[in-house]
């Protein structure tokens, strides 16, 4: 028994028709309008707003201080008998980054405060910073193989210090260690 075509395409609904694109285009067409009317007329409000501000001097005095400043101040992690303590270390600019900066500090500069205070560094003074990148949120290290030659206290290793030191920066949510570019447990 066949059916009649009319009934299957009824009943499948075959016969609507496709959705218009007028309507979304001239959704669309009317906000980037709007967009562009309230820019047109509230944009000189807003520059002058922003100028008597002083806000782009201020920010302008900022970067120039910063790039002038041959040091700048890290926070680094070292370890006492209670656990972890953070430092504010003053180094001076090694790499072209405050990550960088925080590695090197780790392995070379010691805080008199951490020296007062009974804290130490678990990473070996041998040790060469070789790479350090940060990708989505990601800090990968790339360490000379000396930090293998570094002591342990308590559990605590130096990876563990690097960790917990470079985690103080907000941008880093993981932290990758290599030695000799080679992914470590």
């Amino acid at each position: 028994m066949i059916e009649d075509d009319d009934k299957f395409r009824q009943k499948e609904n075959l016969d609507r028709e496709r959705p218009s694109l007028v309507r979304p285009v001239i959704i669309s067409l009317v906000f980037v309008l709007w967009s562009a009317g309230l820019l047109f007329f509230f944009y000189p409000k807003m520059k002058d707003a922003v100028e008597k501000s002083g806000v782009i001097p201020m920010i302008a005095a900022l970067r120039e201080k910063e790039q002038s400043s041959p040091q700048r101040g890290v926070n680094a992690v070292y370890i006492s008998q209670e656990g972890p303590k953070t430092f504010v270390l003053t180094t001076d600019k090694r790499g072209s980054d405050a990550l960088h900066d925080t590695v090197e500090a780790l392995i070379s500069d010691y805080p008199e405060q951490a020296l007062s205070e009974g804290c130490i560094s678990l990473v070996d003074r041998k040790t060469e910073l070789i790479g350090l990148t940060l990708k989505k949120g990601i800090c990968y290290v790339n360490l000379s193989d000396d930090v293998l030659k570094s002591p342990e206290w308590n559990g605590y290793t130096a990876f563990d210090q690097i960790k917990d030191t470079l985690m103080l920066n907000e941008s880093v949510k993981k932290v990758v260690i290599l030695v000799n570019g080679k992914v470590t447990d």
